[in-house]
């Protein structure tokens, strides 16, 4: 059964603490166990990060949405910022140190598809992520 969960955040470093409760009531309202929720929350809050971050949303609202059904969990995170340049994204050099810019990266070992679209003046971020699913002993 396919079930959507949305969560509106400010577009703040401080909103974006929501994450961790939103997706741990996601993950037990369907019955998932917590194996996996630390790498997918980090990288749902990379993204969000980014946004905040980098797209600097005019209104002030991150929208994130998450779609679930039995071994999969989709993440639309949309916000009315500035849009994404791909071309300014420098993958991280192992032989340079650096603070920052390993989001993108971390996002895509995490999710099993990442993908970027620009509708109107709404960057759209989509993530797919596969759900460890611990059954009950029978």
């Amino acid at each position: 059964m396919t079930k959507t969960v949305d969560l509106r955040l400010d577009a703040t470093y401080l909103a974006l603490r929501e994450i961790g409760p939103w997706l741990r009531c996601l993950f037990d309202a369907n019955g998932w166990g917590p194996d996996g929720i630390g790498p997918i929350e980090l990288a749902i809050h990379e993204l969000a990060t980014n946004s905040v971050d980098h797209a600097n949303p005019a209104d002030g609202v991150l929208n994130l949405s998450a779609e679930t059904n039995d071994d999969s969990l989709v993440v639309l995170l949309t916000d009315r910022g500035r849009e994404f340049d791909e071309s300014s994204v420098t993958a991280p050099d192992a032989n340079q140190p650096q603070v920052r810019g390993y989001g993108l990266m971390i996002i895509e070992q995490v999710a099993t598809s990442v993908s970027y679209s620009r509708e109107d003046d709404t960057n759209c971020w989509t993530a797919q992520f596969p759900i460890p699913i611990q059954h009950p002993s029978t």
